[in-house]
C-alpha cells in the first residue's frame, strides 16, 4: 500500500468532491442518481477523497476496508447502501466475480488499513459531516490524523 503524494489537499471538500467525479466520469452517473443514493455515494466519495483513492477495483476494496475501519459508519448505513437500486446496478455492471476476486486480492490491504487505521487521532463521520464541506481536505486529514494513517 505504498502511496504517492494525496490529491485534493489544497481544494476544500466540496470543490475536491466535484473534482474526483469530474476525473472519475461520475458526474453525469451521479447526477441521474435519487437523492437518498446521491447522500449515500457522496460518503463513499468523500472516503475515495480523504484517502486518495482512485476509483479502480482495488482502490474501491480499499474504499470500503477504509469505511470499515476508519469511519464510524453503522450496520443500518452498509444495509440501507446495499439496497439502494443504484449499488445493486454498479455491483450487476462490476460483476460478482470481479468484485469476489478484487475482495480476495485486498485482504492484505484490510490488514494493513485495519493497522493503519488505529494511527488516526479519531474516525471520519460517516453521516455526521456537513461542517467540513468548506474547509481544505489538508486540514480535515490533520484533524482526523488520516495522513498520519497513511504515512509508510
Amino acid at each position: 500500500m505504498t502511496r504517492k503524494p494525496l490529491p485534493y489537499a489544497d481544494l476544500t471538500l466540496e470543490e475536491a468532491l466535484v473534482q474526483f467525479r469530474a476525473e472519475s466520469g461520475l458526474t453525469h452517473k451521479y447526477d441521474a442518481m435519487g437523492a437518498k443514493a446521491q447522500m449515500h455515494f457522496e460518503r463513499h466519495d468523500i472516503i475515495h477523497v480523504l484517502f486518495g483513492l482512485t476509483t479502480n477495483l482495488r482502490d474501491e476494496a480499499q474504499a470500503d476496508g477504509w469505511t470499515l475501519m476508519a469511519s464510524d459508519i453503522g450496520m443500518q448505513d452498509i444495509r440501507t447502501f446495499m439496497q439502494l437500486p443504484e449499488e445493486k446496478s454498479v455491483i450487476k455492471e462490476v460483476g460478482w466475480w470481479a468484485l469476489a476476486k478484487g475482495f480476495f486480492a485486498s485482504l492484505p490491504d484490510y490488514a494493513a488499513i485495519a493497522w493503519r487505521s488505529r494511527k488516526m487521532r479519531k474516525k471520519w463521520r460517516w453521516s455526521d459531516n456537513a461542517q467540513y464541506r468548506q474547509q481544505q481536505v489538508s486540514a480535515i486529514r490533520d484533524e482526523f490524523g488520516i495522513a498520519h494513517a497513511l504515512a509508510d
